[in-house]
């Protein structure tokens, strides 16, 4: 819901559905938040952004305005006043299992820290990762919710000629 409601924000409405084969257009186009929709609805609404051929920047800022979305709610005061306690991305990496639960319907994250301010994110059994579009909006999402207890977070693509299907690998640093 959200990645659509990007999309169409920025003005990327009419060409989008064109490429989204009709029959996901209901499923999209009504969907309601907090229900589920069918793996491969989502494959096809990803499928569909990947032929839009917007920059990396552009499905960047995509993803970094879900996060804006999430800083703007009740989790937005409540992260900062973590923030103001010397909470950390390090303190929270941990949980973010949970976040990923109430978003998605399978796969799992993992992070391995590497330095102070350094961690490897990755995703495993994410038949979405499978799609570019996908892998670099998660990048846009990381920093948008990282940037909740940090001044600036980094997020790049690690090896993505590498990649496994159904998964993605992230270095992410912050200050």
């Amino acid at each position: 819901m959200s990645s659509y409601a990007t999309v169409r924000e920025l003005g990327h409405a009419d060409a989008y559905l064109a490429r989204l084969p009709a029959r996901y257009h209901p499923m999209i186009l009504e969907a309601v938040v907090g229900t589920w929709v069918p793996i491969e609805v989502g494959v096809a609404h990803y499928t569909a952004c990947d032929t839009l051929a917007l920059s990396p920047d552009e499905q960047i800022a995509m993803g970094r305005r879900v996060g804006d979305r999430i800083q703007g709610t009740i989790l937005g005061t409540v992260v900062r006043m973590a923030k103001e306690a010397g909470v950390t991305p390090l303190t929270v990496l941990p949980h973010w299992q949970r976040f990923w639960n109430r978003v998605f319907d399978g796969g799992g994250l993992y992070a391995n820290r590497l330095g102070p301010k350094e961690v490897e994110m990755g995703m495993r059994g994410v038949v979405l990762a499978d799609c570019a579009y996908f892998r670099i909006a998660v990048r846009g999402l990381m920093a948008g919710l990282l940037d909740l207890f940090c001044r600036k977070s980094y997020v790049r693509e690690q090896g993505p000629e590498k990649r496994r299907p159904g998964c993605g690998t992230f270095r992410v640093q912050w200050a």
